[in-house]
């Protein structure tokens, strides 16, 4: 990944990814901005705001008086779309032809905003529809019932776009006041990948990104000592649907925390693991058996799901699993096989331009580079593999399960 990257004189941060010979490029503006940044300081003041705010302001972006940027970046014959999660709110745009143009009009989409009375009253009856859409998806709502047995106050607990409550209680002047807090050029990241010149890129970024600088000061949680508390919900699913939450401890970087994490969760889950045989030889498990990693800046969680009417003895196997390795530890040559495989699989996914872009803005959020992650792998021992694994303990356990 050779990866060249510029902090720009207007404060931007940028990254490019030169594919000589590849027929599509991508260029992603993301913001250090995400759904968990509701209460923050600007200017003096403490700010609260609803839950859902930041998905709110990425629909908003899209809007112009003068100019439907979808069409124009169609007319471009290039696609373009945007996401907001916990911490990060990005737009990006793909296509073969007219980089430099659809460039232009990335810049000049996100450098204002328009907002009438009008657009913000159909915009929630537009999220309200599409909330209530997530509380029909039994997988979105097992996730964030996980993260709420996990915490009882870090925001990651609550849905990124909010809920029909929250969005209603959303007003022009918190948009504004959002979008002057942390649409600022030194709070953002661009991203590119594709055949392009690199400083072709970084001199049209510093003429044409029109952004204020001086980011609002987040505010951070720290470790909870909540108890963590199961969660049952009923749903129209076939099979039992099963989230084995575990909530992780986050004093350590973010690049040793992702490592230990994607390590311990393969441990117990990948095709090697031994937990992984007997759950499937005994019918306990099935393919849909895997996990999901959440690291945070400040929350962090290690998830195993799958789907199973034994859902409660997957969870007692799985800390019995736990337990033993951390009685008996675990060897250096299996943690350096599978660091080797999480980095091959980085390399692998370097080659998906849109994965490797949403790979670097999550860094970006969270204040690391992805080269760091990719390095620390070769750093990684069995010390802080079980160090990390503490974190896994029945104190620290949720379960969350939407049952027929």
């Amino acid at each position: 990944m050779d990866i060249i990257s510029k902090r720009l004189e207007n404060g931007t941060m940028c990254y490019v990814l030169p594919k000589k010979g590849y027929n599509e490029r991508l260029a992603m503006l993301a913001f250090n901005y995400g759904s968990r940044d509701v209460r923050f300081k600007s200017e003096g003041r403490d700010i609260e705001q609803p839950f859902g705010i930041a998905h709110f302001l990425e629909h908003k972006v899209f809007e112009d008086e003068n100019i439907n940027f979808f069409d124009s970046f169609t007319r471009l014959g290039i696609d373009t779309n945007a996401y907001t999660n916990f911490t990060t709110t990005a737009y990006y745009f793909r296509g073969c032809d007219n980089f430099e143009k659809g460039l232009s009009l990335l810049f000049k989409m996100v450098g204002s905003l328009y907002l009438t009375d009008e657009n913000i009253r159909k915009e929630k009856g537009i999220i309200e529809q599409e909330i209530k859409m997530y509380k029909d998806d039994p997988y979105w709502e097992i996730y964030f019932n996980t993260l709420k047995a996990l915490y009882n106050e870090n925001p990651c607990r609550e849905s990124v776009a909010g809920s029909v409550e929250s969005v209603e209680s959303i007003t022009e002047d918190m948009l504004r006041q959002s979008y002057k807090s942390f649409y600022t050029a030194d709070n953002c990241a661009l991203i590119v990948a594709g055949d392009v010149d690199s400083d072709a890129v970084f001199e049209q970024t510093e003429e044409e990104l029109k952004l204020g600088r001086g980011a609002a000061e987040k505010v951070y949680y720290g470790n909870e000592e909540h108890k963590p508390k199961d969660i049952e919900v009923n749903m129209s699913v076939d099979k039992p649907v099963y989230n084995i939450g575990f909530r992780r401890n986050t004093d350590s970087s973010y690049e040793e925390r992702i490592c230990a994490g994607n390590i311990i969760l393969n441990i117990l889950t990948a095709k090697s693991s031994k937990l992984r045989e007997r759950l499937y030889k005994s019918g306990l498990a099935d393919n849909t058996f895997g996990f999901e990693n959440v690291v945070g800046s400040d929350f962090g969680a290690a998830i195993i799901k799958g789907e199973s009417e034994d859902y409660e003895k997957i969870a007692f196997k799985l800390t019995e699993e736990i337990s033993h390795f951390i009685a008996y530890g675990i060897s250096s040559e299996y943690i350096k096989r599978l660091a080797d495989m999480e980095k091959a699989k980085m390399i692998f996914d370097a080659q998906d331009i849109y994965a490797f872009a949403s790979s670097v803005a999550d860094c970006y959020s969270k204040n690391a580079e992805i080269l760091d992650i990719y390095n620390y792998y070769d750093k990684i021992d069995v010390d802080t593999v079980l160090k990390h694994m503490s974190d896994y303990r029945e104190e620290n356990m949720a379960l969350s399960v939407v049952r027929g």
